[in-house]
């Protein structure tokens, strides 16, 4: 049980946050606003996901 909620809360979140970085700013970079709404949608998800599966989970 332990392994996996560090799965959630740590390694998911990190992942979706830098690529939502990295979106962000190849969209603001090659002004391509679909990619930069795209970055900005997965650093939210980044945000939110974990709570919503961690109470799930509880």
């Amino acid at each position: 049980m332990v392994q996996s909620v560090i799965i959630y809360s740590e390694i998911i979140p990190t992942i979706l946050a830098l690529a939502g970085v990295y979106f962000i700013g190849t969209g603001i970079l090659d002004h391509k606003r679909s990619q930069a709404v795209l970055g900005i949608l997965l650093f939210f998800a980044a945000v939110i996901v974990p709570f919503i599966i961690l109470t799930s989970l509880i």
